[in-house]
């Protein structure tokens, strides 16, 4: 049974963009599953990865967004938990201690590395904020008779900055 290219297209959409799983998507189409993965292994064959998109979509997601924030603050209060309890820790020898915080700097480290590709506009808002942060104290340091005029001009452009977010 042939399908025009539209039920292709549509089959694509269902599947990738809306993340139906392949096989709601072939019912509500009518379409058999042998023919959804035909289409899906030739679309690869011509470098159009449907798999690859789905994944793709679902990080571009504000649900997801939202969830990879959540998950970055528990994370963070969880680290910053175990760092009071390495602290107040009295049966702890330096060789622990130190063994102890190696592994929370190397899990912080790549927990911060996979989180910077999961929500790169949040990477990119973080350090938005580090330099506005930096420059203010710098100002404050060394121009401290301009402090009211950078003041008075940082939450303009800091709210121009969030609009480009």
């Amino acid at each position: 049974m042939a399908h025009p290219g539209e039920k292709r297209a549509q089959l694509k959409g269902l599947y990738v963009y809306q993340r139906q799983p392949m096989e709601t998507a072939c019912e509500k189409l009518g379409v058999p599953r042998s023919t959804a993965n035909r289409w899906k292994k030739e679309a690869l064959a011509e470098g159009d990865d449907w798999d690859f998109l789905r994944a793709a979509t679902a990080l571009g997601d504000e649900n997801f967004a939202s969830l990879s924030k959540k998950l970055l603050e528990d994370y963070l209060v969880q680290h910053q938990s175990t760092m009071d309890l390495l602290r107040d820790a009295t049966d702890m020898g330096p060789l622990q201690r130190a063994e102890t915080l190696s592994r929370m700097a190397d899990s912080f480290n790549k927990t911060m590395a996979a989180f910077k590709r999961l929500a790169p506009d949040l990477d990119r808002q973080s350090v938005q904020i580090d330099v506005i942060q930096r420059f203010a104290a710098f100002a404050k340091a060394r121009y401290p008779q301009h402090l009211a005029a950078l003041v008075e001009m940082l939450e303009p452009f800091g709210e121009e900055l969030a609009k480009g977010a």
